[in-house]
Parts: C-alpha cells; structure tokens; sequence
C-alpha cells in the first residue's frame, strides 16, 4: 500500500506532495490525517480473449503483397485495425482490417480516409444507424 501524494524523487528519498517536503514513509504517513492509502496494482496484461482474437487475426493475413491502399508490393505489411482505441476488438470481429505498407500506416490522411471507405463498405448492408451504435460516431458527412 502507498499514499496517493507520496512520490520518489531522483534522490531516492520520498516526497510528500501534500506537504511539499520528504518524509519518513512509515513515521510520517502512518500518522498523516491527509494520508489516502491507495492499493498498488499490477500493470494489466493482455486479456486471454483480446490475444486469441489478434491469432485468429494473424493467421490468415499475409505478411507480404500489395498494399490495399496504394497497391504497390511491400515485403512487410502492417495489419492495421481501421477502428482502433476502444473499438479495437470490434474492428476485428467485423474485419475492419487492412493491410498497409508503411508509407501508409503512418499517414493520418490515408486513415481516415480507410475509416470513410470502410463504413460505405458496412452500409452496403447495414445502416447509419447500426454503424454509429457499432463504432460510436459517424465518418462521413450527411449526404443529401
């Protein structure tokens, strides 16, 4: 357990941001009325579920090719999942995925881009509506 304003400082001592001074943790905070212990929890790892998906995911791409983007042949392609952050995992199960050299990947014009091109590629069988309540929010402007 550890204090949320305790912090160790380039010295190695302990410092105390709500005093703004180093103490001695175990006299100092065991005593402290501001003291708001905080139970240190290990970094989370990858879940079991989100690994065997992005298998699944890997075990049928192919590692060199064309682009699908810019057509051109690469050695190495990235797979890149169009709808990333929280909506990773959805990405995955509705294979947003595309495969992109790295001239690409890298470019945020060419991503969003991928992001329009893949929700008209959805719409063609589903709405507006079921795209938004899938990914969130919508990439193309109404159309009239």
């Amino acid at each position: 357990m550890s204090c949320k304003y305790m912090s160790k400082a380039l010295n190695g001592e302990i410092k105390c941001r709500y005093y703004k001074r180093y103490i001695n943790y175990k006299v100092d905070c065991e005593n402290c009325s501001e003291a708001i212990l905080t139970i240190n929890k290990p970094i989370k790892k990858v879940s079991k579920k989100r690994m065997k998906l992005e298998k699944e995911r890997d075990k049928n791409l192919v590692k060199s090719g064309k682009c699908d983007y810019c057509k051109r042949y690469s050695d190495r392609l990235d797979p890149h999942e169009v709808y990333g952050g929280s909506n990773r995992k959805r990405s995955i199960e509705n294979r947003f995925i595309a495969l992109l050299c790295r001239e690409c990947h890298q470019n945020e014009e060419i991503l969003q881009e991928l992001k329009k091109q893949y929700q008209r590629r959805y719409e063609y069988t589903h709405s507006r509506e079921e795209f938004i309540k899938l990914i969130g929010k919508s990439y193309l402007k109404e159309e009239k």
